[in-house]
């Protein structure tokens, strides 16, 4: 009977654990996609001409290291 309240309780900690894990996976993955984003974009600003364009591509870089900046503070 103790014995499986144990587990049980084990079992919850393990699955917890996972779902942490698991997580924290996704936040790796999700910061990774956004430098590739924030790099693709500074390619763009590079080649173009354009001040309109050229702001619009200035102001997604700063949106998304702002979020980035969230992640890294969720973790």
């Amino acid at each position: 009977m103790q014995l499986e309240k144990i587990y049980e309780k084990v079992k919850k900690y393990l699955l917890l654990i996972e779902e942490d894990d698991i997580e924290k996976k996704k936040i790796d993955k999700l910061s990774e996609n956004i430098e590739e984003k924030i790099s693709k974009i500074k390619n763009k600003l590079k080649s173009i001409d354009d001040t309109d364009d050229e702001n619009r591509l200035k102001e997604e870089i700063a949106i998304l290291k702002k979020f980035k900046k969230q992640l890294k503070e969720k973790k």
